[in-house]
């Protein structure tokens, strides 16, 4: 995979101001209006029977089955597709959770599995308001 890679979630108001591509591996869309366009990744985003899934354990676990079957050479073909048919821009993966306040996300679960893979580091991208009320919280703790 030549583009860089990154993560966040659909409610990271920064999202606007990147320059990347947007890619929802989210099986349902946002319904307010986003100020960007983005692309589908369907092949990133957890079968209906995963999510189904009585525990975080064995979310993971189908998740994780789930990459394998697809393998890296396809997701990152499609990958590459979609980076090279928006000018080789970097791809920021989105869904919901919100792992700075530690809700347990697939996106991230891609992100490790993708960097043990392809060697490929996939950071999550800070927002301001995330990174404000951390900075704030630890200012009021000295």
């Amino acid at each position: 995979m030549s583009a860089d890679l990154y993560t966040s979630y659909w409610s990271n108001r920064d999202l606007a101001k990147v320059d990347m591509v947007k890619v929802s591996i989210s099986r349902g869309q946002p319904k307010w209006p986003l100020p960007f366009r983005y692309r589908r990744a369907m092949l990133l985003a957890p079968s209906r029977e995963t999510f189904a899934l009585p525990s975080d354990r064995a979310f993971e676990a189908a998740y994780l089955a789930e990459l394998e079957e697809a393998g890296v050479e396809k997701i990152g073909a499609m990958l590459r597709k979609i980076s090279d048919e928006e000018g080789g821009k970097p791809l920021v993966l989105l869904c919901w959770e919100d792992v700075h306040a530690g809700q347990l996300c697939h996106r991230r679960m891609f992100a490790a599995w993708w960097t043990e893979q392809t060697g490929q580091q996939v950071p999550e991208l800070q927002n301001s308001a995330s990174s404000h009320k951390r900075q704030d919280a630890q200012e009021r703790l000295f």
